[in-house]
C-alpha cells in the first residue's frame, strides 16, 4: 500500500513540475493581424543579409539576417509543418563546403496553432527581426566558387523569394556575395 501510495505521490510531482509543451491557439491569424505599413509589406516587405565569420581552422559561421517591414512575416525553417515556402538554404551539391545542420535561430520562433484555412494547424511564424546562423565547414584547400540561394514565402505578399549567393574560396579566404544571376 506504501508503495503505491508512493508511486502516486510520485506521479503527481513529476507531472506538475513537467513543463507543458502544448502550442499556443492564435487568437487571430498572422493573416488577419493589421499590417502596420501596408505599402512597406507589399512592395519592400524584407531586406535579407549575410555574411561568413571565420571560426577555428576550417569552421566558420554564415549569419543571416533577415529584417522585416510593415508588418510582413514568414515561416520559420523550425516549423515542423509540410510548408513549402519555409526559410531555408538550398546550397548547390560540391566536395568544397558543407552546411552543418544545427543552425540557430535568435529570437527563436514559438510553434503556435493558426487558424487560417491556408494554415488550420501548426507553424512557427517569424514576424520579428531574426539572425541566422549557420555552421558552415571548409572540405577543400583549393579555391573554388558555390552558389546557393536563401528560399522563402515572404507574406502578406505571397511570393515565392529566392536570394541567390555565391561563396568563394580564394588564397585561403572565404567570402560569400549576392550572386546576379
Amino acid at each position: 500500500m506504501k508503495s503505491i501510495i508512493a508511486f502516486c505521490l510520485l506521479s503527481l510531482v513529476i507531472g506538475c513540475t513537467q513543463k507543458q509543451s502544448t502550442p499556443l491557439t492564435r487568437s487571430v491569424s498572422m493573416y488577419d493581424v493589421p499590417l502596420t505599413d501596408r505599402e512597406a509589406a507589399l512592395s519592400n516587405p524584407y531586406e535579407l543579409s549575410f555574411t561568413i565569420e571565420k571560426g577555428n581552422k576550417k569552421q566558420y559561421t554564415l549569419v543571416a539576417m533577415m529584417e522585416l517591414f510593415g508588418g510582413s512575416f514568414y515561416v520559420s525553417p523550425f516549423s515542423t509543418t509540410g510548408f513549402k515556402g519555409r526559410f531555408t538554404i538550398d546550397l548547390q551539391e560540391n566536395d568544397h563546403v558543407m552546411l552543418g545542420e544545427n543552425f540557430t535561430e535568435t529570437p527563436r520562433s514559438k510553434a503556435e496553432i493558426d487558424p487560417h484555412p491556408y494554415v488550420n494547424g501548426l507553424v512557427n511564424w517569424v514576424s520579428v527581426d531574426t539572425k541566422y546562423e549557420y555552421p558552415l565547414t571548409i572540405l577543400s584547400e583549393d579555391d573554388f566558387e558555390v552558389r546557393g540561394k536563401f528560399v522563402f514565402t515572404i507574406e502578406p505578399k505571397c511570393t515565392l523569394e529566392q536570394v541567390p549567393f555565391i561563396i568563394k574560396y580564394e588564397s585561403g579566404v572565404l567570402r560569400i556575395e549576392k550572386w546576379l544571376c
